[in-house]
């Protein structure tokens, strides 16, 4: 009986962690297809609470500011300005090699199928809370990078703000 009772509570526990924190048992693309349906269905605002200038190590001027979400999710965006669109893919490559599992990858065009950039979503460790899902992309010689510790938020962020 006492087994039973374990059981159901181990149940309950499992069932109430996030997807992505279940690590490499759980298949990523289930996890992905999740996140997007999830973020499809959210009606959720977001409102600037910081912001943070510099330089990278790399030589990029970078920008970061903080979202809080109308939920009370943080989400960060961060953009780096490169000198060119060869530096921002060379840096973007960088950024992605450390990824340890790579959901989408596609090359972003204008409606006229010229190159303007390239998207990139990955995770960047088994451990969800160390460093989450990322939402990476190019445009000319621009870095952007969603992050946050709901990926959902993320993909909503990113949405809502096209023309980042």
């Amino acid at each position: 009986m006492l087994s039973l009772s374990v059981l159901g509570l181990l149940t309950v526990l499992i069932s109430a962690v996030p997807l992505s924190v279940l690590g490499s048992n759980m298949p990523y693309a289930m996890t992905y297809h999740h996140f997007l349906q999830r973020a499809k269905s959210q009606d959720i605002s977001f409102q600037e609470k910081s912001a943070v200038h510099g330089i990278t190590e790399d030589g990029c001027e970078f920008s970061s500011t903080g979202w809080e979400s109308s939920d009370g999710v943080v989400v960060f965006l961060k953009i780096y300005y490169c000198k060119s669109s060869t530096n921002a893919q060379r840096v973007l490559n960088k950024l992605a090699k450390d990824a340890t599992k790579v959901f989408e990858k596609r090359i972003l065009t204008r409606k006229d199928g010229k190159k303007t950039g390239e998207r990139i979503v990955a995770a960047f460790s088994e451990d969800f809370i160390k460093r989450p899902e990322m939402i990476l992309w190019t445009n000319g010689s621009e870095i952007y990078m969603v992050e946050s510790t709901s990926f959902s938020h993320a993909l909503i962020f990113e949405k809502k703000f096209p023309n980042v």
